[in-house]
């Protein structure tokens, strides 16, 4: 794996929802591609993760348990808009560091992602947003319960 190389999502240095949400919707399309390595690769990482992409993946796919298997998928455009309407954003502070936290996607239907009815929940995550060099970076902080 390569943390902090050139698989970052790098954002625009512009303290906008819109921006890391941005971010936000590109980590999403790796985790439902089924790409955890991607995924792990794509965060800014200061003091390197002690996940491997089968952690990553149990953590994400296991959280709300039951019987049946749980994916992440890229919802309708509706349904992404939800998801961003109940986002939490907080641009960059005196140090440049800002702060968002967005719903992941989850199903166990995930066979017709775009269907406006799937059953969706969603698992909180929060991220740092930090000035790498000429751009911002996703720094991963917690999952929320």
């Amino acid at each position: 794996m390569d943390l902090n190389g050139d698989r970052l999502i790098r954002l625009p240095t512009a303290d906008t929802k819109l921006d890391y949400l941005a971010g936000f919707w590109l980590w999403i399309e790796l985790l439902a591609a089924d790409d955890y390595i991607g995924a792990l690769e794509a965060l800014y990482w200061p003091r390197g993760t002690s996940w491997t992409p089968e952690e990553l993946k149990e953590r994400v796919t296991t959280f709300f348990g039951g019987d049946a298997p749980w994916s992440v998928v890229v919802p309708n455009e509706r349904l992404v808009g939800v998801i961003d309407d109940a986002s939490e954003f907080e641009p960059g502070d005196r140090e440049g560091v800002g702060w968002f936290m967005a719903q992941i996607p989850l199903t166990t239907e995930p066979e017709d992602p775009k269907d406006d009815e799937i059953p969706l929940m969603g698992l909180a995550a929060s991220f740092f947003v930090r000035r790498l060099h000429d751009e911002y970076v996703l720094e991963f902080e917690i999952f929320h319960v």
